[in-house]
């Protein structure tokens, strides 16, 4: 009989939230580990969190998952924004995306990215 491995994504999420973020300067700077375009939605910035608390058979970024400790950088929710922004300028998209990783871990810091976007271009956002 197979055994299944179970356990509990809101632990998982304390424990990787802790691992991928930390208070710098008064607010909350999470890891990514890449930043780019694609072709995906028409046309979109992407910005590729670091860590997830879930663990979908189906993920294409299991790697990434599951080496939150060792990959990506600190940025402030300033620094995504404006690379975001920046991409989608040069290449004419009209939407931006948090993606990789589960973009809700750290969710001050989403909530800040939200907001220097839309202070700095009219963008379409999707969660990821």
């Amino acid at each position: 009989m197979e055994t299944v491995s179970m356990y509990d994504p809101f632990e998982l999420g304390s424990i990787v939230e802790e691992a991928v973020s930390k208070r710098e300067k008064g607010e909350v700077w999470r890891k990514y580990y890449r930043f780019r375009g694609g072709l995906w939605y028409g046309g979109i910035a992407t910005a590729d969190a670091v860590g997830c608390n879930l663990k979908c058979t189906f993920c294409w970024g299991w790697k990434e998952r599951d080496s939150y400790k060792s990959i990506g950088e600190l940025l402030s929710p300033r620094v995504v924004a404006e690379r975001l922004v920046d991409i989608a300028a040069r290449k004419g998209y009209d939407k931006v995306r948090i993606s990789g990783g589960e973009p809700t871990l750290a969710f001050e810091h989403l909530l800040k990215v939200l907001e220097h976007i839309s202070s700095l271009m009219r963008l379409t956002f999707i969660l990821e």
